[in-house]
């Protein structure tokens, strides 16, 4: 092993299913969300507001904990190749952060499709791209279990809907989104290479971790199957979400037609 791909070992550590503490941080984000969601429809609704409020501070503070731990301590090195918050985990930290201020039915569209998504796979299959020190390795955690959670929060309790066609135009977002990451990755190691490589969003090559939807496929090739499979959860996802919401009673054509859209 040359010293580039024991650097990179540092940085992308996968947490296998064979260890314990796989199943401890499984199992602990299952009961905390589990908990958060039943605690959220307890509190009153002249208590709500409030509430919001304060989660979004914590979850401000969240988000700034890599950054923070990486100044401070020598387990972390902060780089552009590896450190920036544009991951889409990353990006949906701070989107149901924010969103505990600004309420927005658009930010809480794309948070909740790509962060139950990113959010389930992260605890199921981890990979943490810049080491397991212990905060990074609660930060991991308590992030991506959030980014499942507050969606489900918002929608149950501060009666947060998906508009019309959202699954469609998150898509197009994504995709476009995702392409100009890969090109920021393309330019960070073409014009500014270093020890690690970028590879935000897994757009400059694919995860380490054992995943029915990645086949092994060479670069750009992995990237299909991923449209794919990222279609067919967002259509899976909307139809719980507007499944569990409270709707006026339809039937036939029309009650599946009002969840898929």
């Amino acid at each position: 092993m040359n010293d580039l791909e024991s650097t990179r070992q540092v940085y992308d550590m996968v947490i296998l299913a064979s260890e314990a503490r796989y199943w401890y941080f499984l199992i602990g984000s299952t009961l905390a969300g589990f908990i958060a969601v039943q605690g959220f429809a307890k509190f009153r609704s002249d208590q709500k507001e409030g509430v919001l409020r304060n989660t979004g501070w914590i979850l401000i503070a969240l988000n700034l904990v890599p950054t923070i731990y990486g100044l401070f301590s020598s387990e972390v090195e902060l780089s552009l190749h590896r450190s920036l918050p544009i991951h889409f985990c990353a990006i949906n930290g701070w989107l149901i952060a924010l969103n505990c201020f600004w309420k927005n039915t658009k930010a809480f569209t794309f948070s909740t499709f790509m962060g139950t998504i990113g959010g389930l796979y992260a605890i199921l299959t981890p990979q943490l791209t810049i080491g397991d020190a212990p905060a990074i390795l609660a930060h991991y955690y308590l992030n991506h279990t959030a980014i499942v959670v507050m969606p489900i929060v918002m929608a149950r309790t501060y009666g947060f809907r998906f508009p019309k066609w959202a699954w469609i135009w998150t898509y197009g977002a994504v995709a476009v989104l995702s392409t100009a990451v890969g090109a920021f990755n393309w330019y960070l190691n073409t014009y500014h290479p270093g020890d690690i490589t970028a590879n935000y969003m897994y757009m400059w090559e694919a995860p380490k971790v054992k995943n029915p939807f990645l086949q092994g496929a060479p670069w750009p090739w992995y990237i299909l199957p991923l449209h794919a499979a990222l279609v067919l959860h967002l259509i899976v996802i909307n139809f719980g979400y507007r499944w569990a919401s409270p709707l006026e009673e339809l039937s036939g054509k029309a009650w599946w037609r009002r969840r898929l859209i």
